[in-house]
């Protein structure tokens, strides 16, 4: 298993915050941490907590993945044509 790029991480929530015009400070607020804390994360010296993780995920409305992987998520919707999916049927003997 790979280690997470605490850098790539953090810099995907500021882009994501700066996109959504929300300012350090009011995210900070909304996630109920410092915005020393949020700093911190989003220069990748730490990372927060699967909790906070999946909050900023319902609040950008976006997967896990786009988070923590983006270059992972991305590279695997421009694989998308060549996953193939299995339907598994119960068979009792």
């Amino acid at each position: 298993m790979e280690d997470l790029d605490y850098k790539k991480v953090g810099c995907e929530i500021k882009v994501r915050s700066i996109r959504n015009g929300i300012t350090q400070t009011e995210f900070a607020k909304f996630l109920g941490i410092s915005q020393t804390h949020l700093s911190n994360v989003e220069s990748g010296r730490v990372m927060l907590s699967l909790k906070l993780l999946l909050k900023i995920k319902r609040r950008f409305v976006c997967t896990l993945d786009e988070i923590v992987d983006p270059e992972g998520y991305k590279e695997l919707l421009n694989n998308k044509n060549k996953l193939r999916r299995f339907k598994l049927v119960r068979c009792d003997e």
